[in-house]
């Protein structure tokens, strides 16, 4: 019988260690996928099948022109096997609204109600975030845990900054069917006086989202929960960058804004509940790749997000602000890991040497 001798014998397959957590994390998905479907219809889904076609297409291409392999072998060898991609895809389609219209092409088809049938500007744009997430983010950094930032949130910020000025990010009509949910003005851009029913709306989703992922809360904490006790995220990161974005948001906004009682509280719970905190606190504020290595370093990345987040809210002109805060901070985390030394394993720090012991003469 053939023995083989493994300096890390724990690790079998990590390329089926990898799938299994990017599995993972697409069940956890799932109910933010079942939850903006019921809100925004059908758009969500084709959102998401563009999303997973250009990422598939676009990783499994630049496999096979980098390793100069066309056949079939090269198919099978291709990364594309860990479905990091559709992770990738799934979260940048839950990170854009269900329909965006570019004023410049108007490529939509629309029924006699002024409803959006089909949008062929959203699968444009959802196109382009895919191959720019996947192909100058991911890849040409190494793929799969080599990524200086997340993909997705990338992808979103460079449809946001690209095309938000042509109207992609700011509708106001509601979609098909007479959903009560639209993918327009949230509390953030709005900023009206927070009440109780509307926070109860932010947490069902009963409300505006510039994002449809992050539309119901319950689902949300669902996926947490799942991903807590499957032990593919530490449970602690997104809480501390929520707790901190709450403080931060309480002393920057929320204090000067003059308001006080029971309506300061309810003003910190609407930053919580809005601009995709907890979706992207869950799914990519967890992301191995580019979240540190040790809780010190963890407990700083989380509180800077928080607090980048609650100052661009409170000073910036992005209502939203929890993306360019993640993408700042993935951009630190290296220097977190260099500065900030994980402890061994087994290690134990030495006991100072008695003066005996150390040649000293012990005086009587």
């Amino acid at each position: 019988m053939k023995k083989i001798v493994s300096a890390s014998p724990q690790i079998t397959n990590p390329v089926n260690s990898s799938r299994r957590i990017m599995i993972d994390v697409l069940i956890a998905l799932l109910p933010c996928v079942i939850a903006a479907t019921v809100y925004y219809g059908y758009h969500v889904i084709i959102n998401l099948v563009t999303c997973l076609i250009f990422c598939f297409a676009a990783e499994l291409l630049y496999n096979l022109i980098v390793n100069k392999n066309f056949t079939r072998e090269g198919v099978k060898n291709a990364s594309v096997i860990d479905c990091s991609f559709a992770v990738t895809a799934v979260i940048l389609a839950l990170n854009l609204p269900a329909v965006m219209t570019v004023k410049y092409w108007g490529l939509n088809v629309v029924n006699k109600l002024g409803e959006t049938v089909f949008s062929f500007d959203t699968v444009i744009l959802c196109a382009f975030g895919s191959i720019f997430a996947i192909v100058l983010v991911k890849m040409l950094f190494g793929g799969i845990g080599r990524n200086f930032a997340n993909p997705a949130c990338t992808g979103r910020i460079f449809l946001f900054i690209a095309f938000g000025g042509a109207g992609a990010f700011n509708l106001t009509s509601s979609l098909l069917g007479g959903s009560v949910a639209s993918s327009g003005a949230t509390w953030l851009g709005t900023r009206e006086s927070v009440t109780g029913s509307m926070l109860l709306d932010m947490f069902l989703g009963n409300t505006a989202t510039a994002a449809v992922g992050e539309t119901c809360v319950i689902a949300i904490a669902i996926g947490f929960i799942y991903l807590s006790l499957r032990r593919v995220i530490d449970p602690r990161l997104p809480l501390i960058t929520i707790a901190s974005l709450a403080l931060f948001a309480f002393l920057f906004d929320v204090v000067p804004s003059g308001i006080s009682g029971a309506a300061m509280g309810r003003e910190v719970a609407a930053h919580i509940l809005s601009g995709g905190v907890l979706f992207g606190s869950v799914f990519m504020l967890t992301d191995y790749s580019t979240s540190p290595n040790t809780f010190v370093g963890s407990v700083i990345y989380g509180v800077g997000v928080g607090l980048i987040t609650a100052l661009i809210r409170a000073f910036g002109s992005s209502p939203e602000g929890f993306s360019f805060a993640l993408l700042i901070m993935n951009l630190v985390v290296p220097l977190l890991d260099k500065y900030i030394i994980p402890k061994p394993f087994g290690y134990v720090k030495p006991k100072k040497p008695s003066k005996a012991q150390s040649g000293v003469e012990v005086k009587k």
